[in-house]
C-alpha cells in the first residue's frame, strides 16, 4: 500500500464519521424542532382538505404557483439580489 492508498483511506474514513456525525446533528435538531412546536389540532374541514390534496398528488395532479397566488391574493413575492431581500410585484 502506498502513502496515497493510505490518505486516501484516512480520507474516506474521516468522511464516513462527518457524515454519521451531520446525521446524528440533524436528527438532534428535527426532534429539537419538533419538541418545540405546539401540537395544533386539525379541523374536520381541514383533514378532509388534506385527505382531498393527498389524493390528487397520487393521481400526479397538481397546480402552477402562480394559480396559488392568484387563488389566494398573493401581490409580492420576496426576491433575493445580492443576499438581500427585495419585494417586487
Amino acid at each position: 500500500m502506498t502513502a496515497t492508498e493510505v490518505n486516501l483511506d484516512k480520507i474516506y474514513s474521516e468522511m464516513k464519521r462527518v457524515r454519521l456525525e451531520l446525521r446524528s446533528i440533524e436528527k438532534s435538531l428535527n426532534d429539537l424542532v419538533d419538541a418545540m412546536l405546539p401540537t395544533e389540532k386539525m379541523s374536520s374541514t381541514e383533514e378532509k382538505e388534506l385527505r382531498e390534496i393527498d389524493h390528487e398528488m397520487q393521481q400526479g395532479k397538481c397546480i402552477s404557483l402562480d394559480a396559488v397566488r392568484q387563488k389566494y391574493g398573493a401581490k409580492e413575492r420576496a426576491k433575493i439580489s445580492s443576499g438581500n431581500f427585495k419585494q417586487s410585484a
